[in-house]
């Protein structure tokens, strides 16, 4: 039986009843969740309630919580992606699929070659889809999404193993990522300048190929992610 995921961000979640408001509870109802089906719930800051669905209170519910799981879903250490900002469509896809991936960051990047503005409008519509698809994906909090950051300045920040979608680069060995994680580069369709390329390879990026053939940048970005977690051992 599939589990209805239910947010209730700031909540104290422990075993025992807790009452899910109306708004929050809004999917339950429509999904015809009923007493005695299995029910989760997240405070999105990394704690999960597992249990089920007690009772109705009008349009609100009761959950009565058997077991709190911490942290559950998510990476051993930071995973920080830097995608090159896309168009609206197309982050927002990305930023589901990176959500679903893992990503405890993800900061839309600004490169020579990226098209359009007003970016900065559209972080707060991104991190609503970034805790959306924690909820349906079963991860306990969902990443940050940042500000557009102009991309010398993105890398400059980088930690950890950082790694650049890169064509024709070597594939790199397997490594252990360590307390600082992991950061991934996804440059914009239109790929990274010469001198974009030189600059991130300077701050220390190493290549990581996708693959012979063209992929979008989101694609891309699924691609890295991937990868990134099977070099460092991540995926079990």
């Amino acid at each position: 039986m599939s589990v209805t995921r239910l947010v209730v961000a700031g909540a104290e979640i422990a075993v025992g009843e807790i009452r899910v408001p109306a708004e929050a509870a809004h999917h339950a109802r429509v999904t015809r969740v009923a007493p005695g089906d299995p029910v989760e719930v997240l405070d999105l800051a990394g704690t999960v309630g597992v249990g089920t669905l007690a009772r109705w209170d009008g349009a609100a519910c009761v959950v009565e919580v058997e077991r709190v799981e911490h942290g559950r879903g998510e990476p051993p250490a930071p995973l920080v992606l830097g995608l090159a900002a896309l168009h609206t469509q197309a982050f927002d896809w990305a930023v589901e699929k990176a959500t679903e991936l893992g990503a405890t960051a993800i900061v839309p990047v600004l490169a020579a070659r990226v098209q359009g503005g007003r970016h900065a409008a559209r972080v707060e519509r991104w991190q609503r889809l970034a805790d959306a698809a924690v909820a349906q994906c079963g991860r306990s909090r969902p990443p940050r999404v940042g500000e557009p950051t102009p991309l010398s300045s993105f890398a400059a920040g980088a930690r950890g193993a950082c790694l650049v979608a890169a064509a024709g680069a070597p594939m790199p060995e397997p490594f252990a990522a360590g307390a600082d994680g992991m950061t991934v580069l996804v440059g914009p369709e239109g790929g990274l300048t010469d001198e974009e390329r030189a600059a991130v390879r300077a701050a220390g990026f190493a290549g990581l190929p996708l693959g012979p053939r063209t992929l979008r940048a989101e694609t891309a970005a699924v691609a890295a992610l991937t990868l990134a977690q099977h070099l460092a051992g991540w995926l079990g």
